[in-house]
């Protein structure tokens, strides 16, 4: 059944999402419209008005017509790519990083299928994206032929509003509402065009976005008092930030030391607070801090801001928690809360500091937290100088984090480099992206793409495993022939070591995660890459720093030993 897909949002009617970054800036002059147009030539001006600037994709059958109108055309620039999956991933980290409206497209069939991975990242990640994809002609939907599948049906878990446009006046009216919808919710919007209508007039006028003042909500300090009531009355005092509490960063080290609260980060956290801050004691999860698990276990009350992750086995089992978060439906979702405030975590931050300006933290509670700060620093410090043939993780993080510069883009892919990342990396406030509940391999390489494209003015690095690049060696050319230089800092182990590290642990045997990888080095200078691999300490720091100075994009192939995160495994708090 083909049909208008209207799926329930992530966000209340007059929530905006957390990728919408900025108000819209007045309405655009209304370009002409009408039978002079055709259906691609009006998607494509109206995704132009909506201030789109690029679409990712792969050409195909299905939108030949499409292409041709975007051939002719200068206002959206249409960056190739190698695979559907990839358009999808950096039409998602575009979205990230900017705020702005991700957009990708593919052909029918077997195209549309493989964007619906990268389509899954900006899904679970609340990232405001839209997919247009070619469809068979239109009187040959619902029938047997080749590469026909309902692709309403297949995108419901993924996209907040997919249609199929069976009619050229029809374009300008479902583009609005996908470009709409995805911009104030922070959700995924699909178009179905079928690949006859492309070519063909319609009648209607262009739609420009609507200008809106967005207002936050307004929190008195009276509304907050039984949330204050119980700060005042905790002695032990925890905070954990995740993504969502970015906007808090201004006032979090405040509240973190008036309120006399440890102050914890999750992945997608890391970086809101500069890691030097005595009150901050590390990460949760396997690539946490050890000491973590147990400030929580003794703590008397948890805030969470703006994050839902709770990991078993590195949290306690019957936390006091209060959770403060823009989107209602996170309150309580992996643990039961007290108080759950929805709001964004900036006003509510402020307003808990200045509240607690007066309050008298315990001590002895502030000497632990700060004693598990230090024994953590000079953890990370000890092991940043670890060294061996092949370099330790650690070792690598160690040089990342002393010549990364504070400006960059850096983009992590899924697999044990995640962990030691989280571990080791000292941020010193660079912008992070990663694939943060999909978690999908193949995230980095791509995504780098995007960010530069995006942001041509910053450095950006990409840290990937053996695994995940392998996975998109066809994009090196596209660096190549979208001019964006860019590092991709290559931890190669021969393996995919975050399942390995597990099996060991659970005590499997062994299959398919040892690796036949090519010459990484040989693949990318052929792509047209400056290539280097990288043997030693010293070699790595110089080839970082040339790396970020290079005009062609560089890859950096640092073998690496297989290392157990110390943490994977980690069993409940209390068990033995």
């Amino acid at each position: 059944m083909f049909h208008d897909l209207l799926t329930p949002s992530r966000y209340p009617a007059d929530s905006m999402g957390p990728a919408v970054a900025e108000a819209p800036s007045p309405r655009p002059t209304p370009q002409q419209a009408g039978p002079s147009l055709t259906v691609a030539e009006v998607l494509l001006q109206e995704l132009s008005l909506w201030g789109v600037e690029r679409i990712y994709g792969v050409a195909g059958d299905a939108v030949l017509g499409f292409l041709d109108a975007v051939s002719k055309q200068a206002q959206v620039r249409f960056i190739p790519v190698k695979h559907e999956f990839h358009a999808g991933i950096m039409a998602s980290a575009e979205a990230k990083l900017t705020g702005k409206v991700g957009v990708c497209f593919a052909t029918m069939g077997p195209g549309f299928m493989n964007l619906l991975n990268g389509l899954a990242d900006a899904h679970l990640d609340r990232t405001p994206v839209v997919a247009i994809t070619g469809q068979a002609p239109v009187k040959q939907i619902g029938g047997d032929e080749n590469q026909v599948i309902d692709q309403q049906v297949a995108i419901q878990p993924i996209a907040r509003y997919s249609s199929l446009i069976v009619h050229p006046d029809a374009a300008v009216d479902r583009m609005y509402k996908a470009l709409h919808l995805a911009r104030t919710h922070g959700v995924v919007t699909h178009l179905s065009v079928p690949s006859d209508l492309f070519e063909q007039s319609q009648a209607q006028p262009l739609r420009p976005p609507v200008p809106w003042i967005h207002g936050q909500v307004a929190f008195s300090r009276d509304l907050l008092e039984p949330v204050l009531g119980v700060m005042r009355s905790c002695r032990r005092p925890m905070i954990v930030a995740g993504e969502g509490a970015w906007s808090a960063r201004p006032d979090l080290p405040r509240l973190a030391q008036q309120w006399g609260g440890g102050l914890v980060t999750t992945l997608g956290g890391k970086g809101i607070v500069d890691e030097g801050f005595p009150f901050h004691v590390g990460g949760l999860g396997e690539g946490g801090s050890p000491e973590v698990p147990w400030l929580l276990q003794e703590s008397d009350l948890i805030l969470l801001i703006g994050t839902t992750y709770w990991p078993e086995g590195f949290v306690p089992r019957q936390p006091r928690v209060v959770q403060v978060d823009a989107a209602p439906e996170n309150l309580g979702q992996r643990v039961q809360v007290e108080y759950g405030i929805v709001a964004d975590a900036g006003a509510v931050v402020a307003l808990l500091a200045d509240a607690l300006s007066d309050h008298r933290p315990d001590q002895e509670w502030i000497d632990r937290v700060q004693a598990a700060h230090r024994q953590w620093k000079e953890t990370v410090e000890r092991e940043s100088e670890f060294d061996g043939n092949p370099l330790p993780p650690q070792r690598v993080m160690g040089a990342l984090s002393a010549h990364i510069p504070p400006d960059a883009i850096i983009t992590v892919d899924t697999g044990d480099h995640t962990v030691w990342f989280n571990r080791n990396f000292r941020s010193r406030g660079q912008t992070l992206l990663y694939s943060g509940d999909w978690r999908t391999m193949g995230f980095g390489l791509p995504a780098a793409l995007a960010a530069k494209l995006s942001q041509p003015h910053r450095p950006v690095v990409a840290v990937v495993g053996d695994g995940g690049l392998a996975m998109g060696l066809g994009e090196l050319t596209t660096a190549v022939q979208e001019g964006t230089p860019i590092t991709v800092v290559l931890m190669n182990n021969d393996s995919l070591q975050m399942e390995k590290s597990k099996m060991i642990m659970r005590g499997y045997g062994q299959a398919g995660v040892d690796l036949t990888n090519p010459d990484f080095v040989k693949v990318a200078e052929a792509s047209g890459w400056r290539a280097e691999r990288v043997r030693d300490a010293t070699q790595l720091e110089s080839a970082l720093v040339e790396s970020l100075a290079d005009p062609k994009p560089t890859l950096l192939d640092i073998p690496v030993q297989g290392v157990v995160p110390p943490l994977t495994g980690q069993k409940p708090l209390g068990s033995s």
